[in-house]
């Protein structure tokens, strides 16, 4: 969990070797995905924070494989046992096992016809989604009966999936307003914004004497 005192993780966001693109995203991504050094770290200080990565794109789109990896590595790597039939997700591919533990905790999962899109470049909704249900992993995010109106000019627009993690994050200040009272629940998250993203959430779910 991420209240451990022993909170000091590697925070890898690489695609190393080959991963299997669905056809749909192919156009999008590279022909060969640059190889990242894991250098980032998460420690457990008085204000937790997530340090610069050494990305060679730190503007290009967060990957779905990269952020799941990136909650993964927060949890130690836990071994799995079950049975993942994705048709993009090969069990040798470097992502495989951090997907294979997501979809087995139900943090994430595929887009329902047979596909996870692991290198499709992860939307604002859809990551608010899969922190939420990382939250919820961790014994966090809303329990009984609660009430919290999206204020964003573009509330309309956030999917009926993804709306409850939308209000959590709201309220926890992981994610909120990018420009114009807008949350853009469709926009990609850049790299360098999944990284202030990913301090907030830190320090919205970290309890006070954990940071210590």
């Amino acid at each position: 969990m991420l209240t451990k005192k022993t909170f000091t993780v590697m925070f890898s966001l690489a695609l190393a070797g080959t991963m299997a693109v669905p056809g749909f995203a192919a156009q999008a991504l590279p022909s060969q995905m640059p190889e990242f050094v894991p250098q980032g770290v998460i420690s457990s200080q008085v204000t937790p924070c997530v340090n610069e990565l050494p990305l060679a794109e730190e503007e290009g789109p967060l990957t779905r494989a990269e952020l799941i990896a990136a909650l993964y590595e927060w949890e130690g790597k836990p071994t799995v046992n079950y049975a993942m039939d994705y048709t993009d997700v090969a069990p040798e591919d470097a992502y495989a096992q951090a997907i294979c533990w997501a979809t087995s905790e139900g943090i994430a999962g595929g887009y329902g016809d047979g596909t996870f899109g692991p290198g499709d470049g992860v939307t604002r909704e859809q990551m608010a989604v899969i922190l939420y249900q990382y939250a919820q992993y961790n014994d966090q995010g809303f329990t009984g009966a609660w009430a919290f109106p999206l204020g964003y000019a573009d509330a309309r627009e956030v999917s009926e999936f993804a709306y409850e993690a939308v209000c959590w994050v709201t309220m926890k200040d992981i994610m909120g307003a990018v420009e114009d009272d807008q949350f853009a629940p469709g926009s990609e998250v850049t790299r360098q914004e999944a990284q202030i993203i990913l301090q907030q959430y830190v320090q919205a779910t970290t309890p006070v004497e954990h940071m210590m």
